[in-house]
């Protein structure tokens, strides 16, 4: 068939719809049809707050690689930087530009949220707020300017924060928060092109004339590819989990959610210590070395 939303004049420069938007939505119906985790709904607090990270180190790693990566990512969509391509190579780097101030702005939002509502800095609620950032920013990465990369970042970091206290409160147990970074804040960041988005900007990263944004039919656009993708998500992503789930093939046992799939499925029953005795045994067998 023909490209409908291509067609219809949405613009998605990188991906937060047609990356992000499915990988969230598709993540939020997954969690809906698996359930909560039982120790969530304990009596004991122990037991609640037993559910935790497994290491802050490995998150900040994580994310410090996503980052770099992510302007392979959006610099890399515009296909192209080669000699002669000097248009492109303008182009990559706004993109990267826009990429860092977005990715930096949300990081700062969540991290003052932190300070002043919950009175300390929590890390991995920062880690996400660069994620958010990033997301936002994927799809109008090309067609805004920094200022408004500023805002989106912001806006982004706003979002993730209250998406994710809003399906806490549906009951919904997403435990990395994939739906509020990559799902909620991918919409954000697919229609914020209908509202920074600039024509001469447009023209510059496609090559054609779009009036769109001066006619307020941009907005419209986007919110299109936002219903288009989110709905066609839900709806596939839904024929696969919930079949699974009512053949009783989805979630794991009692016993083996209890003791961990670190333990059922890979044979290592507490990871810290696991490395610890590992990182031992290579310490003990490394040669002498002379101060």
């Amino acid at each position: 068939g023909k490209p409908y939303l291509k067609e219809n004049g949405m613009i998605d420069f990188a991906g937060s719809g047609v990356v992000h938007m499915v990988g969230g939505f598709a993540g939020l119906m997954g969690a809906i049809a698996i359930g909560r985790r039982r120790e969530l709904d304990s009596d004991d607090p122990e037991v609640r707050a037993s559910l935790k990270g497994h290491s802050d180190l490995l998150c900040s790693l994580g994310v410090s690689i996503l980052w770099m990566g992510w302007y392979g990512f959006n610099c890399g969509s515009t296909l192209g930087a080669g000699a002669g391509n000097g248009s492109y190579i303008n182009l990559a780097s706004k993109v990267a530009v826009t990429t860092t101030i977005a990715a930096a702005m949300g990081a700062i939002t969540t991290m003052l949220y932190s300070r002043i509502f919950l009175k300390s800095y929590v890390l991995t609620l920062c880690l996400n707020g660069v994620l958010a950032g990033l997301v936002s920013i994927t799809a109008p990465c090309s067609v805004v300017e920094p200022w408004a990369a500023m805002m989106i970042g912001i806006i982004g970091g706003i979002v993730y924060i209250l998406s994710s206290a809003g399906i806490k409160m549906c009951g919904v147990d997403d435990p990395l928060d994939a739906f509020p970074v990559h799902g909620a804040c991918g919409v954000w960041g697919v229609l914020s092109v209908g509202i920074f988005a600039t024509r001469s900007n447009i023209k510059r990263a496609y090559g054609f004339d779009n009036d769109a944004m001066t006619s307020g039919n941009q907005f419209r656009n986007q919110l299109i590819g936002v219903l288009a993708i989110g709905g066609w998500t839900v709806v596939t992503s839904g024929l696969v989990f919930f079949p699974l789930k009512f053949a009783g093939l989805l979630r794991v046992s009692d016993e083996e959610e209890k003791v961990g799939l670190d333990a059922s499925e890979h044979g290592v029953e507490n990871p810290k210590v696991e490395m610890g005795e590992v990182k031992d045994s290579v310490a003990a067998k490394a040669p002498a070395q002379d101060v």
